[in-house]
């Protein structure tokens, strides 16, 4: 009997495990798979999350036993799921490219609610499914302080990795993504970076990355550890700053500068009393280097363009086209409704609206810009609702958590406000982009919203998580 509960216990614990590792490497892997902004990238992606929630839901059946998983966020969670899966299985029509026309099909409730594209919708909430699962799979993982750390790292390293790689395409010249010839793609690609076709999205990603990371370089830098971590998180700082000021998007470059702002605020004291008790010696040689170092890397990295990119701002601001694609859709939110027009429905709703309106703006609009008002449009009033109540509840939790925490590990409470500097520069970004739309963005800040919602348990899951390190993990 003895011999069966030993076998179960392995085996669940291995399970759960191995759900943890397969995240995070898909957590670091996302980005290089161009950030999944291309069909086959999406699958995989979205189909190793897949496996993720299979491993740990197993855990849980062998355990019997409920995720641990604050009760707003299931709730929340399942709304979402509720309206956008009824919103598949009641789709009205299939949307046609080719010829821009609507197909009909046969709705379940003629009458009701239901999505304007049923394979848009269908293919869009798989991806949220799995999103959603994400988030719960956080919340519960960031309660044992080591798998905090363990996701800590993981969001340092895939951050410095793609900055670094970033920096070395600049340098280098790269015409395309992995040096690849420009004219594989057949057409005009924008300022990219990174693994991203679009500098706004790499700029987001790094945004997301860059207060976590500056959050563990400070945290490693007053605590004993090894020197070769600290080095490469300090090194994955630097190259994170330096690939944001070499990206050529402005908006994420503001987003960014106010981030540095707060964060430079947050430290101030304890920089200062670390700046008096240093050696002065030491301080002088070490920001001798630092500044040749990031210098050196400037040069490489083809700063001035980004510089040229803000001169032109006022001709930019005014001539572009975003404004009347923001007018155009907003044509269509006096007949969203409580539910929208279905879910990742946007690229076959705004042709008709654009037609509307002759043609304007021109071009192809797979998103908007502004992920709010597409979140409207796709959603409507309530699903609208809902999701703000995901995002902006989670900040909300943390924040309230952190003032009442009690017995917090240093990492706990340097972390999570780190997390929640990031999720509202990506809430300032996407008022004029669409970070919210891109999977790879997606992931972590569903990653980030498990912390903030996990993070009300933190106080109760602090003996429990002392105990699973010996071995008798229950979560």
């Amino acid at each position: 009997m003895n011999g069966r509960r030993i076998l179960r216990s392995v085996g669940r614990g291995t399970l759960r495990d191995l759900a943890r590792w397969l995240f995070l490497g898909t957590l670091v892997a996302a980005p290089w798979l161009y950030g999944g902004t291309t069909a086959w990238s999406i699958q995989i992606i979205s189909g190793s999350l897949g496996l993720v929630l299979a491993f740990w839901i197993a855990s849980l059946l062998l355990d019997w036993r409920w995720p641990v998983v604050p009760r707003g966020l299931a709730i929340i969670a399942g709304v979402i799921l509720l309206q956008g899966w009824w919103m598949v299985a009641n789709a009205h029509a299939i949307y046609d490219a080719t010829f821009r026309v609507f197909t009909p099909v046969h709705a379940t409730w003629r009458n009701g609610a239901g999505s304007a594209d049923f394979v848009l919708s269908f293919a869009w909430m798989l991806r949220a499914t799995v999103l959603l699962g994400v988030c719960c799979l956080s919340a519960e993982m960031c309660h044992r302080p080591v798998w905090l750390l363990r996701l800590w790292y993981a969001l340092a390293l895939a951050g410095g990795a793609i900055a670094l790689f970033g920096l070395i395409e600049k340098g280098t010249g790269a015409k395309m993504i992995f040096w690849q010839p420009s004219v594989l793609w057949n057409k005009d690609v924008y300022p990219f970076f990174a693994t991203y076709f679009y500098h706004a999205n790499a700029g987001a990603f790094l945004n997301l990355l860059l207060p976590p990371i500056a959050g563990i370089a400070i945290w490693l830098a007053v605590r004993r550890g090894s020197p070769w971590i600290r080095a490469a998180c300090l090194a994955a700082l630097l190259f994170v700053g330096v690939a944001i000021g070499s990206n050529t998007s402005r908006m994420s470059q503001a987003v960014a500068g106010g981030l540095i702002l707060v964060m430079l605020a947050a430290t101030a004291r304890a920089v200062a009393r670390f700046v008096t008790r240093a050696e002065k010696r030491t301080l002088i040689v070490g920001g001798l280097v630092l500044a040749g170092t990031i210098i050196a890397i400037a040069s490489a990295a083809q700063l001035d363009r980004p510089l040229k990119r803000w001169n032109e701002l006022s001709g930019h601001w005014a001539e572009s086209s975003r404004w009347t694609a923001y007018h155009v859709a907003l044509s269509g939110a006096g007949e969203v409704g409580w539910f929208g027009f279905g879910p990742g429905t946007f690229r076959a709703l705004f042709p008709h609206y654009q037609q509307m309106f002759g043609n304007h703006p021109a071009g192809t609009w797979r998103f908007l810009h502004n992920d709010y008002l597409q979140t409207l449009l796709e959603w409507g009033w309530l699903g609208s609702a809902v999701i703000g109540a995901l995002f902006f509840g989670g900040i909300g939790i943390a924040v309230r958590s952190y003032f009442k925490g009690k017995g917090w590990a240093n990492r706990q409470r340097i972390l999570l406000p780190c997390v929640v500097l990031s999720l509202v520069g990506v809430a300032i970004h996407a008022v004029v982009d669409f970070p919210l739309q891109i999977l790879s963005l997606q992931l972590f800040v569903a990653t980030y919203l498990g912390i903030c919602w996990g993070s009300s348990r933190w106080k109760i899951s602090e003996v429990r998580g002392r105990r699973s390190e010996i071995g008798t993990d229950n979560e």
